[in-house]
């Protein structure tokens, strides 16, 4: 049987491949920055901590024993520390280069003979070097749709200039760009999430064998119980607030909504990347902040509704997790697949701020469609559980 190593820089989806390895006995280790042990993530959840801090002690996942974990714990903490600060594409893109370098050169010192390597975009390609030196085979995790995103973000900012803090640095880092690809050039195959990012690295020029993997919801599934009937609709924006997600859509469609008299109410949650003066510019809009891990069960079943008005994400995780609990999505077709549009929520082909007021006043005006799609959208959820997730990862590896 094939064994793998797994680095992966941060928490990208969840662990989902270490823990799908491991429970098909295919994991040698896994090395990543900060991993904290499930006793001190389930203490945390009954003591009251700001939520980022809470966020951070629940970095682990329970199917993941500790003792397959090699983590560099400073290095994590200061590469959290700096990248919360970061505003600009450009800035955060510079910190993951160097960090990820790094990071993959200590992970690269820790092979020895030949190993097979799973490492994630922008923290992979010294580690890549040195197992294609020990004539091991590199895989490539693509985090991001890569260059066609990062273009549509700049001409994003040059639509809406003062939105985002950090406008007037470079578009992207292009030490960045070409970190991405020597890794992709080093990798025997890469793996994506979903159809869209695939086709974004075949229009970016990427030559490899991709394999589209759609990753799964770490949320628990469970059917809404209680349909909205005449309280005001709950819509929710959740993710980071930035232009890149649409935030400035879903806030000009608030308004819109708003200045007609829909009775809505609108919750956002996520990091912040925008102007603080350009979100109280939209009074009546709730900002949560950030929002731990353990809390996401319990802000999608006060919601009726999720709007994902993204212009452009590899997969958009947050579109299972709502649906996971019942709520359906109203998102764009700049992302995987996962809305049917007008079965379990509403898709839409361009991202305006007219479009998500439309369907948002389609469910307040309709209550039992929003019935409808929200069985729908439970139901859809299904295909995205961990086991689905870890038969293709077993598959896929073995």
């Amino acid at each position: 049987m094939n064994r793998y190593i797994v680095s992966c820089l941060g928490s990208r989806e969840r662990y989902g491949i270490p823990v799908a390895l491991y429970k098909s006995g295919m994991l040698d280790s896994f090395h990543t920055d900060i991993y904290v042990p499930q006793i001190i993530s389930h203490i945390s959840k009954n003591v009251s901590l700001p939520s980022s801090f809470k966020a951070l002690l629940q970095r682990n996942n329970p199917e993941l024993p500790f003792q397959y974990v090699d983590q560099q714990f400073l290095l994590g903490l200061e590469f959290r520390r700096r990248v919360r600060r970061a505003k600009s594409l450009k800035e955060r893109q510079d910190l993951l280069a160097h960090y990820g370098a790094i990071f993959a050169k200590k992970v690269g010192a820790s092979i020895n003979g030949e190993k097979n390597l799973i490492a994630f975009t922008g923290a992979a390609l010294e580690s890549f070097l040195r197992v294609k030196d020990l004539g091991g085979k590199a895989i490539l995790d693509q985090v991001d749709p890569g260059l066609l995103e990062w273009e549509r973000i700049k001409n994003e900012r040059d639509m809406y200039p003062g939105w985002e803090i950090g406008q007037d640095d470079p578009p992207w880092s292009y030490d960045f760009e070409d970190r991405v690809w020597r890794e992709l050039e080093l990798a025997d195959e890469v793996i994506v999430n979903s159809q869209y990012s695939k086709k974004s690295l075949e229009f970016w020029g990427s030559k490899q064998s991709i394999k589209v993997v759609p990753i799964a919801s770490s949320v628990q599934r469970m059917k809404k119980q209680n349909i909205n009937i005449r309280r005001p609709l709950r819509v929710l924006f959740f993710g980071a607030l930035c232009l890149r997600k649409g935030v400035h859509y879903a806030l000009e469609a608030f308004q819109i909504l708003k200045q007609k008299g829909v009775e809505i109410e609108m919750k956002m949650a996520g990091e912040l990347y925008i102007s603080t003066e350009k979100l109280r510019c939209y009074s009546g809009v709730t900002y949560l902040g950030t929002v731990a891990s353990s809390e996401v069960p319990a802000l999608f079943d006060n919601t009726d509704v999720m709007i994902f008005p993204t212009l452009s994400d590899g997969f958009g995780m947050v579109q299972v997790e709502s649906m996971s609990r019942g709520v359906p999505v109203i998102s764009s077709s700049f992302c995987a697949e996962i809305v049917s549009h007008n079965e379990n929520g509403f898709v839409l082909d361009e991202v305006t701020a007219e479009g998500i007021a439309y369907f948002i006043e389609r469910y307040s005006d309709d209550r039992k469609l929003l019935e409808v799609h929200s069985s729908a959208a439970f139901d859809a959820s299904e295909k995205y559980s961990v086991q689905n997730y870890q038969g293709l990862i077993r598959e896929l590896f073995d």
